[in-house]
């Protein structure tokens, strides 16, 4: 309701000066009624009260210690919300004994300070879980080196694996990435300029972030195996990548296949590496499927299969 003021008064004057503001003025009486305004106010309470309109009592209890502090000759600010916006508030004192509330609308200022919190904490988290995979790689890569100048080569490869993977999640935002922009990063990175080594065929999956780190430490390892001693070691070798997504609404799975053909003929190792533990350990553990690591003479063969929503960002895919 628009009260108004006593003519002549300073306060009058005072809301004159607001009239065309798209801040919210209200010119308030000693004992805290609202005499006039600039805009509709929000009063609950039949006694008008200026106070009465903040909500919640946090609101109303800063509202209340401003309106205070401006009658005592202070001017006061205070941020609160009347139940639908937040406002940015200054109360100040005007000679005649009345006071001045110039409220701001600051709700998308709030709403984008919640957001960024939000943000933070994720990107916190997402950190947290890279230095985790980062020092579980630099383990296992010093572990199993047979020289330091071995080990600083295999750990520069699978950081690179990884910034690469983190490439790919930027354009998500880091919220997701592409299966398939994971499978032709390592596909550029192994294919030592010819891609037409490789045979990709798979719908568009999007997969969480770390999923995401975890299939392209995968990638790395399956290249680069492939580039020592499998498909990859000679001029007439290829290596075919396909997934799909298979099983009834509620229990897909997805099933990953890597397969080589055409190197020189391959062997079981002897010992088992890095890459295999994270095949066999890390995948399964992360996933809660199944991995498993061949070697026909033909060429090498992985097959994973896991839970789709243990891979997939937020369960969705597309194609």
């Amino acid at each position: 309701m628009r009260r108004e003021p006593r003519p002549g008064s300073a306060g009058e004057t005072a809301l004159r000066l607001f009239a065309a503001s798209p801040d919210r003025v209200a010119l308030l009486a000693p004992d805290g009624r609202v005499l006039a305004t600039n805009a509709p106010t929000r009063c609950p309470s039949e006694s008008g009260l200026w106070v009465s309109g903040w909500a919640p009592d946090e609101s109303r209890v800063a509202a209340q210690g401003a309106f205070d502090r401006a009658r005592c000759g202070q001017t006061a600010r205070f941020q609160g919300s009347d139940g639908a916006n937040w406002w940015d508030v200054t109360v100040t004192p005007v000679t005649d004994g009345t006071l001045i509330a110039v409220a701001r609308d600051i709700s998308e200022q709030r709403q984008a300070e919640a957001r960024q919190g939000v943000l933070l904490m994720e990107m916190e988290h997402r950190l947290k879980n890279t230095l985790a995979i980062v020092q579980a790689v630099a383990t296992q890569t010093l572990r199993n080196a047979t020289s330091l100048g071995a080990a600083a080569e295999s750990l520069g490869a699978r950081m690179l694996a990884l910034a690469q993977a983190h490439d790919v999640l930027m354009q998500g935002d880091w919220a997701s990435a592409s299966l398939r922009g994971l499978v032709e990063g390592a596909a550029r990175l192994h294919g030592d300029g010819m891609p037409e080594r490789f045979q990709v065929n798979g719908p568009e999956v999007i997969v969480g972030p770390r999923p995401a780190l975890t299939l392209a430490l995968m990638l790395h390892e399956l290249g680069t195996n492939a580039a020592k001693y499998g498909a990859l070691s000679n001029e007439t070798g290829r290596v075919s990548i396909s997934w799909r997504i298979a099983g009834q609404p509620g229990q897909e799975r997805l099933r990953f296949r890597w397969s080589e053909r055409g190197g020189p003929p391959v062997a079981p190792p002897t010992r088992t590496g890095f890459g295999s533990r994270l095949i066999e350990r890390s995948l399964v553990h992360s996933f809660g499927g199944s991995a498993r690591l061949r070697y026909p003479p033909e060429g090498a063969v992985l097959i994973l299969v896991a839970p789709f929503e243990a891979v997939a960002a937020e369960n969705r895919a597309n194609g």
